[in-house]
């Protein structure tokens, strides 16, 4: 009897249970300093990866290649069958479309192979795997599966804050002058993305307000959505004590069904945004 499967990348930044769980598929993409090069949750841990981070060496990411991905679909899928592929904003990396491309190469083996633009990253992109690993373990059609991811994908909200300003800087999406700005009058971004790409939404002085700011965004987006359930994730870059209080309140606040994902944000979107980092990403379930 054919199948359906749910692959995704390490971008998406889900905890290892929850993949084992719903049997969630990850392809690594790889992380560089200098000569030395890693795959993200293979040969480098998050507690590895953020203890080099405070070195000399900046560190940049390398997208898997369609091959990657043609491995993992002929490694989990059979003649038949069909993989959901979940993956990274395509404005934000060339992931997507080396899943785009590895989609054909497997066509041939008779794998259908459908790819999605989350147009997410981090656990926004989990959330949207974990919809589509839910729907698989539901029973639902292929139409029925995307429909819901689908719409996960359009009603995603995003709020995340940065520790510091420096590697959004070293990463282009904001000048020199505004980081300097930024560091002295130890303004905090809250950050979101728009159609895939970051863009900065609110600014508060401190880290503490951000958060505070946050939880009310958050709140803001239960009120628009009073009769549905929402499905939320957060990942923090080695801040687990606000990360848990955050995720605390939102389970107090939000009257949730199910529990926060909460996870830590890895290599692969570790490398753009640094140590301290929180995100929130949270849509209303189907």
């Amino acid at each position: 009897m054919a199948r359906i499967h749910v692959v995704t990348d390490s971008g998406s930044d889900l905890p290892q249970e929850v993949r084992d769980q719903l049997g969630i598929h990850v392809v690594p993409l790889s992380i560089q300093f200098g000569d030395d090069i890693y795959r993200d949750g293979v040969d480098l841990s998050v507690s590895d990866f953020y203890a080099r981070l405070e070195g000399d060496i900046m560190p940049s990411t390398c997208q898997p290649s369609p091959a990657d991905f043609e491995q993992k679909y002929l490694e989990v899928a059979e003649p038949g069958d069909t993989v959901i592929s979940v993956h990274m904003s395509s404005r934000l990396s060339g992931t997507y479309q080396s899943a785009v491309i590895a989609s054909n190469m497997v066509a041939e083996e008779g794998i259908k192979v459908v790819t999605v633009d989350t147009k997410s990253a981090s656990i926004g992109i989990g959330l949207v795997a974990v919809v589509a690993a839910q729907g698989v373990r539901a029973g639902l059609s292929l139409e029925e599966i995307l429909e819901r991811v689908n719409y996960a994908v359009s009603e995603m909200h995003v709020f995340f804050v940065v520790d510091t300003l420096e590697y959004l800087r070293r990463n282009g999406r904001i000048g020199n002058a505004q980081a300097l700005l930024g560091t002295l009058l130890n303004i905090k971004p809250i950050l979101t993305l728009q159609d895939g790409v970051v863009s900065p939404l609110e600014k508060a002085r401190g880290k503490g307000k951000a958060l505070k700011r946050i939880h009310e965004l958050v709140g803001q987006v239960r009120a628009k959505y009073p009769n549905k359930d929402l499905a939320v994730g957060l990942t923090h870059a080695m801040a687990p004590a606000e990360a848990q209080s955050l995720a605390e309140a939102f389970e107090r606040d939000l009257e949730l069904k199910d529990s926060v994902i909460t996870g830590l944000i890895g290599p692969t979107i570790g490398v753009h945004v640094g140590k301290g980092t929180l995100a929130v990403l949270l849509h209303p379930k189907y």
